[in-house]
């Protein structure tokens, strides 16, 4: 299924490039998209897009952009709407994860939406308990914003340097399997 899934993903990536990954990232944020494979989805454009620098800063920004619309959607979501992710079988999200949340938005504030988006596990978790508090909308974003930045230039940053390593022409081949 995951194999499937990957697949799909990286035909989807190579005919639609950019467009693939903002949609990826916006599910992935608003927590709908945790079961695509976003990280090999970023991975696979930025071996496509080639070796321009704007290429890859424009695969970055819309990365980021995806990740922080889809979580600022939920974000709003869940404040106005009153919107429970947990109620919903097909948002993954539990108990568990929503008191380690509360926990870590008690403990650091605001700045653990940076935190916890910087880290691969723990990408949107904070999005509903920050939601359920007081903290405005703008902040969260901005916070999530700067998460997103160090998670996804990290993982250009890999993917460059791992590139580099390859003997060329060997990236594109393992993209055209």
């Amino acid at each position: 299924m995951l194999e499937a899934t990957a697949d799909l993903a990286l035909s989807l990536a190579d005919r639609y490039g950019v467009v693939v990954l903002l949609v990826a990232f916006v599910l992935e944020g608003a927590l709908v998209g945790k079961l695509l494979p976003t990280r090999a989805l970023l991975i696979a454009v930025v071996l496509a897009a080639g070796t321009s620098m704007l290429d890859y800063a424009t695969v970055f920004a819309v990365a980021v952009l995806g990740a922080t619309t889809g979580q600022l959607l939920l974000f709003l979501a869940v404040r106005h709407l009153e919107f429970d992710p947990a109620s919903h079988e097909r948002v993954p999200i539990g108990d568990r994860q929503v008191d380690r949340a509360d926990r870590w938005l008690g403990r650091w504030g605001p700045a653990a939406v940076a935190v916890s988006n910087a880290l691969p596990v723990t990408r949107g978790t904070m999005t509903v308990p920050t939601a359920m508090g007081r903290v405005p909308a703008s902040r969260f974003a901005t916070y999530s914003v700067v998460g997103s930045c160090c998670y996804v230039g990290a993982l250009v940053a890999v993917t460059l340097g791992a590139a580099s390593l390859l003997p060329p022409g060997l990236a594109e081949t393992v993209l055209s399997v």
